[in-house]
């Protein structure tokens, strides 16, 4: 695949890679994930933060949970995914990210990569190496898979939030902040069901990007100042 090539003007960064240890999971619409699918995306959610936090009884419990899961998912051939072999792999791929197997895991990615037939399944594979690769402290190799992703697709919220992760790690804080920039100025996309709010609310990595990129910061106070809008419902819990 052609990659869109940019001039880069590299800064020092301040990033570390021990704090791009973990990550989360997103889905553009709920409605494109199967029972099983969504499942996984919650396990892996809920290990990651596990992990996050040491506790090492949850992690053992929800990665049982995760492994019975992958072999339902195995066993019924993605829940009759139209592109099981694609599917399967990335599926475990997932699993494996979130279980700390992070070499493991780009390797059933690119697995899966060779069967991905259509844009949304190339820039899921390709924004999914390019986390992992930024997580095992490589950025470089991580922009060459995000430029892949965007490729895929220009408008993919994670695979534009991993790039622009990418590029501080590797030191284009300018480039960073671009990426930032153009999300602010799209006002569609700060929804609190949306994948940039879900970033926004639960990606303790990106909040800590906020410190050293102006225009993230700024996406922070927009995004603090649009929920503090939105009318509370009565009869709900305090």
């Amino acid at each position: 695949m052609s990659q869109p090539r940019t001039h880069l003007d590299p800064k020092s960064s301040t990033g570390s890679k021990s704090s791009l240890v973990t990550t989360i999971v997103t889905a553009s619409k709920t409605s494109e994930l199967s029972p099983i699918e969504a499942a996984i995306m919650d396990c892996c959610n809920t290990l990651h933060e596990a992990r996050d936090r040491h506790d090492l009884r949850t992690i053992r419990e929800v990665s049982e949970h995760l492994e019975q899961l992958l072999n339902r998912y195995d066993e019924t051939d993605g829940e009759n995914h139209p592109n099981p072999a694609w599917a399967r792999a990335n599926q475990r791929a997932l699993a494996l990210s979130a279980m700390g197997q992070i070499d493991q895991a780009i390797r059933l990615e690119l697995t899966a990569l060779k069967y991905a037939d259509t844009p949304r399944r190339k820039e899921i594979s390709y924004g999914n190496l390019a986390d992992r690769c930024l997580r095992l402290g490589e950025p470089d190799r991580a922009l060459e898979y995000f430029l892949d992703a965007i490729n895929a697709n220009p408008d993919s919220v994670p695979v534009l939030i991993t790039g622009a992760h990418a590029l501080h790690e590797a030191g284009y804080l300018d480039q960073a902040d671009t990426i930032f920039r153009t999300l602010l100025d799209n006002e569609q996309l700060m929804t609190p069901s949306s994948e940039l709010g879900a970033y926004l609310d639960c990606d303790i990595r990106t909040r800590n990007l906020s410190e050293v990129l102006p225009a993230l910061s700024a996406l922070y106070d927009k995004w603090a100042l649009m929920n503090a809008r939105i009318p509370r419902q009565s009869g709900g819990a305090s």
